[in-house]
């Protein structure tokens, strides 16, 4: 669980379905649409990797939404570490460093990334029980010539 400092305060940060859910109520927005409208990232020459920008420091409806993100991604790592979820936006916005808004939504980016990880089989004897079932539908399916 990654954390950042924001008002003196250790905020961890944890992203599952319940927050994607919440994410899009509060924000209007998929997991996969904040690259555009929370972060604000662009690539501004298609040739030039080094050409990307984050925009949510500069544009005052992506900041607001990355208040917001902050707020629900950080309610849930204080939920998750069984301390009182009292996290609103206005209060990560009025304790957010202007200065380092662009490593807010960078922590934040790698939170969502995390959770939106596949999960795989551990050990081998998990690998083989999957094998099995997937061989077992494998086997179940009609066979075209």
């Amino acid at each position: 669980m990654n954390e950042i400092k924001i008002g003196g305060r250790e905020i961890p940060l944890f992203y599952s379905t319940y927050e994607m859910a919440e994410l899009q109520d509060e924000i209007g927005c998929t997991a996969f649409q904040l690259k555009e409208e929370v972060f604000g990232i662009v690539q501004e020459d298609e040739d030039d990797p080094m050409s990307i920008r984050i925009k949510c420091a500069t544009d005052p409806e992506k900041t607001k939404k990355l208040g917001k993100l902050i707020a629900i991604l950080g309610n849930a790592g204080l939920e998750e570490k069984g301390e009182e979820p009292n996290l609103t936006a206005k209060w990560v916005l009025r304790n957010m460093k202007p200065a380092m808004i662009t490593v807010y939504a960078l922590a934040a980016m790698a939170v969502i990334a995390e959770g939106n990880k596949f999960e795989t089989p551990q050990t081998e004897e998990e690998q083989g029980q999957v094998d099995m079932i997937l061989e077992e539908e494998n086997a179940k399916k009609p066979q075209g010539n």
